[in-house]
């Protein structure tokens, strides 16, 4: 006997109950069969009304997400409005249906869902510790069953270039690999000593396409980033032509940030608008993340051919560097049919076009320039980073008690404050429409396996994902804290080496 999973044909959700049917199998043990047709064991359909989304959500691409999940004693039916919204649904009754075997049960009930945030994003940085397809893969899959929509993929830095580029073949020979990782923290008086191993990895472009499949069948957009011009330093090594010394500093092997930027030469833009390029071509997502952020203007202030150029250019300052770069890459971008996204460096000295996006990493308007107002002001749509707290490579806890407590870069986000966060609180009804959303960062310097990503993530990225889908709205800490525990047997039950939660005194 098998479990039919159905769906009409004229609602193209196959790739939806496939999705399903590989869940039922895999984590249940049951025996599945999909349908196009109607009268399944469940019924997956798109028969709910679409809710208005903001506008700038839409062209973003996001859909509304809204699901019910109508249980009866014949048959479990998931409606949605989108796909998406379908996707999202599937990721309840997988949760609903964790650690049954052999019988389907689940209690008669009608579950009415909507996000109160369109975008809700988790960042993963592969440039600092290389994470390959499977874990990438997983990554996403534990995302996505969270609720999250957006995966964000740091693919560049000064420790690694990820992305292959067609015609310059020395990112995957050279900027994709360091001789040696530093040992503890960065220190700023005296050299870290270093491991002497080989560090380092590459995505083909058919690995990239297979990660972006499998994250749309989960109803997953992944926003790739390449940071430009600054935290540059893998690339130079690779192509000292587009540096600003003639000089090859090595892949870095420590963290922090180098000194290196790019120049303003042809050949440099010849390769960015390839980087656009290659981009547009695997990624379907309508933003594509440039960086912009932490670039040092040393460089560019001692090198006589920058400043020539400044002068050629009409440009003041050497910050108009940076602004010219962002200026140069929305045009490049916005020919491919696509909007530009950075961090927040982008706006602090100028001001991108309005199609532009601003990803703030800074905390929300106590940030000295209020760079998050001055972008929803001038009409830019904005997503929340705030790095205290959506930074997930922080101490999970501080104080006395944290002695085993695995290497992290310092700082401490406990899973109570991460919670605690009201993201739009400080912004007026008139500007809350453009905030986009908000997201986790997961920065790599610090968590070099897979086992150690899933500590740092979890149980914190669960108390995010309730913050963003139910908003203010949202329960009291101490229910959701007993919540907590049996959901974490859910995650038991997938293998996540998830940070324990510590005993209450």
């Amino acid at each position: 006997m098998r479990l039919r999973i159905s769906s009409a044909p004229g609602d193209k959700l196959a790739a939806q109950a496939a999705l399903l049917a590989g869940y039922l199998s895999e984590e249940n043990h049951f025996a599945t069969e999909t349908t196009l047709a109607d009268g399944g064991d469940i019924h997956l359909a798109l028969t709910l009304p679409p809710r208005p989304l903001a506008a700038k959500l839409k062209a973003a691409g996001f859909a509304d997400e809204a699901y019910r999940l109508t249980v009866t004693p014949e048959q479990i039916l998931l409606e949605a409005a989108s796909p998406d919204g379908v996707a999202r649904g599937i990721q309840s009754l997988r949760q609903l249906l964790s650690g049954q075997r052999a019988r389907l049960f689940v209690a008669g009930m009608v579950v009415d869902d909507a996000p109160a945030l369109g975008w809700r994003g988790l960042h993963l940085d592969v440039s600092r510790h290389f994470r390959d397809v499977a874990d990438v893969k997983r990554f996403i899959d534990l995302a996505a069953y969270h609720k999250f929509n957006l995966f964000h993929w740091h693919l560049t830095d000064d420790q690694g270039w990820r992305l292959p580029v067609e015609g310059y073949p020395r990112l995957m020979e050279v900027a994709a690999w360091r001789d040696a990782t530093m040992i503890g923290h960065n220190s700023t008086s005296s050299k870290n000593p270093t491991d002497g191993i080989p560090h380092g990895g590459a995505y083909t472009a058919d690995e990239i396409r297979e990660v972006v499949a499998y994250a749309a069948m989960r109803g997953v957009h992944i926003l790739p980033e390449v940071d430009v011009p600054g935290h540059v330093q893998a690339l130079v090594t690779a192509y000292p032509e587009f540096g600003n010394t003639g000089g090859r500093p090595g892949v870095r092997e420590g963290w922090g940030i180098s000194d290196n930027t790019l120049n303003l030469e042809p050949a440099t833009f010849v390769f960015l608008e390839k980087v656009v390029a290659t981009l547009a071509d695997l990624f379907p997502f309508h933003y594509l993340h440039f960086g912009g952020d932490e670039a040092k203007v040393g460089e560019w202030a001692a090198s006589p051919r920058i400043q020539e150029q400044k002068r050629e250019l009409g440009l003041a300052s050497d910050h108009d560097v940076q602004d010219y770069f962002t200026a140069r890459l929305h045009e490049l971008t916005r020919a491919r049919g696509r909007a530009m996204i950075g961090w927040d460096e982008i706006i602090e000295h100028g001001q991108p076009p309005v199609d532009t996006a601003v990803m703030l990493w800074r905390d929300s308007t106590i940030n000295q320039h209020h760079l998050d107002v001055k972008a929803l002001r001038a009409g830019n749509p904005l997503v929340l980073a705030n790095h205290s707290q959506t930074y997930f490579d922080a101490y999970q806890e501080t104080g006395a008690g944290i002695d085993f407590e695995p290497l992290a870069i310092g700082g401490g986000l406990p899973v109570e404050k991460v919670y605690g966060w009201r993201p739009l609180t400080d912004y007026p009804a008139e500007l809350r429409e453009g905030v986009l959303g908000a997201q986790a960062q997961l920065w790599a310097e610090y968590i070099p396996t897979r086992r150690h990503l899933d500590y740092m993530t979890y149980p914190r990225a669960c108390a995010l994902a309730q913050v963003l889908w139910t908003g203010d709205a949202r329960e009291a800490w101490d229910a959701f804290d007993e919540r907590l525990g049996g959901h974490l047997t859910r995650l038991d039950r997938l293998g996540v080496a998830y940070r324990p939660r510590q005993p209450k005194t």
